[in-house]
Formats: C-alpha cells, structure tokens, sequence
C-alpha cells in the first residue's frame, strides 16, 4: 500500500510541472517574437540610413567629378580669359539631372603662388549639404615660356 501511495503521489508532482512546462514554452515563444520583430525594426531602420549615406556620397562625388572637369578646363586658360569664361560657367546637364538646382561659381584670386581659380558647386539636399569647392591655379604666361 505504501507502494502506491508513493506512485500516486509521485504521478501528481508531476503533473503540475508539465503544465508549467507547457506555459513556459508559450512565453518563450512570445518573447522570442518579440526580440525577432525588435532586430528587424532595428535593422530595417539601419538599413535605410546607411542606403541615404551611400546616396548622398555618391552625389558628392558626383559633385567633385564636375568640379574636377571645369577646372581643368578652365586652369589651361589665362587669367583673364579664366575671368571672362567663369561670367557664363554652368553646370552640365549629367549634373543637372543628378543633383537639385545645382549651380557653379567661382573667382580668380591672385595669391603668392599665382593666380589661382576656385569652383564652387553647390545644391539642394535633404540635410543641407555643405558645397563642394576645389581650386587650381591657372598657367603663367611669364613661366611658361609664354606658350597658350
């Protein structure tokens, strides 16, 4: 008899365990969605700001490639003939399309190392990009030999 009081009483310990065994799951499973559903907001919010920052890098770099093109064309020239072209310089259409109301101006500066010519290339952007400028300094007539 004793026997199967120890069987009975054994058998209803268990019981309760199981149960709360079952309940334990379901809240494992609960708070495992919720980790699930808290990573991908955390990665989709990751996602979109580091796909905007490849975007607007690539638009500066757009921007220095401009740069880089009238510049160069406009260092070949003489100071003079540098001043007068900067009065029509416009953007190209490529950079027209690719950055909002783009504009180009630039000056030329006579310094201790020459005349030197700065572009400055400026747009609109969602953050208020600062403008991307790049100088050069344009031929010496005198030290050239007065080749053109």
């Amino acid at each position: 008899m004793n026997f199967i009081r120890e069987e009975l009483t054994a058998s209803f310990k268990l019981a309760p365990a199981r149960r709360l065994r079952r309940g334990v799951l379901k809240m494992e499973a609960m708070l495992a969605a919720v980790i699930l559903v808290a990573a991908i907001g955390f990665a989709s919010t990751m996602i979109h700001r580091i796909n905007r920052f490849w975007s607007d890098a690539q638009r500066h770099q757009f921007a220095i490639s401009e740069l880089s093109n009238q510049i160069d064309e406009l260092s070949r020239l003489s100071p003079d003939q540098a001043t007068e072209s900067l009065k029509s310089i416009e953007v190209s259409q490529a950079c027209k399309e690719t950055l909002k109301d783009a504009s180009i101006v630039g000056e030329v500066e006579e310094d201790e190392l020459g005349n030197r010519i700065t572009l400055k290339l400026s747009w609109l952007d969602r953050k208020g990009a600062n403008p991307v400028e790049l100088s050069a300094w344009l031929r010496d007539a005198k030290t050239d030999g007065g080749e053109q």
